[in-house]
């Protein structure tokens, strides 16, 4: 069961404003180390520079999108096995199942709230202390 403050996150967005409500939930929740990308490029470049536990990651973003992320993240053995859970603001079956077969842990859908996150976050790591 591990401590939220103990659990390094980095969530990618290209909206700034996501990203601080993303945050915002994670500080709620006894997150203390969450590092911010705003798109999959930016995310790798800090994955390279960080240690991440787990990856929070919007679908659509310029540049490179949370699908190319986490497929790249799949394919490094550094963080092939790295918790992913992707945000979207659509509940597209499709999509879903697209992700699903790239190795996503989880998904949540836009706008969620801290128990909804917490739900999810858990389902991917066990349990918050």
């Amino acid at each position: 069961m591990p401590k939220a403050s103990q659990v390094s996150v980095m969530i990618v967005d290209d909206q700034q404003s996501m990203r601080g409500i993303c945050k915002y939930i994670l500080t709620q929740l006894g997150f203390k180390e969450v590092i911010e990308a705003k798109n999959g490029r930016d995310a790798l470049g800090k994955l390279e520079r960080n240690h991440v536990d787990l990856i929070i990651s919007d679908w659509n973003m310029d540049d490179v999108d949370g699908l190319t992320l986490l497929k790249v993240v799949r394919k490094h053995p550094r963080t092939a096995k790295l918790p992913f859970i992707m945000a979207t603001g659509r509940s597209d079956q499709d999509q879903v199942r697209e992700a699903i077969s790239c190795g996503v842990n989880n998904y949540v859908i836009k706008p969620f709230d801290a128990g909804t996150m917490k739900k999810k976050i858990e389902a991917v790591i066990g349990t918050l202390a």
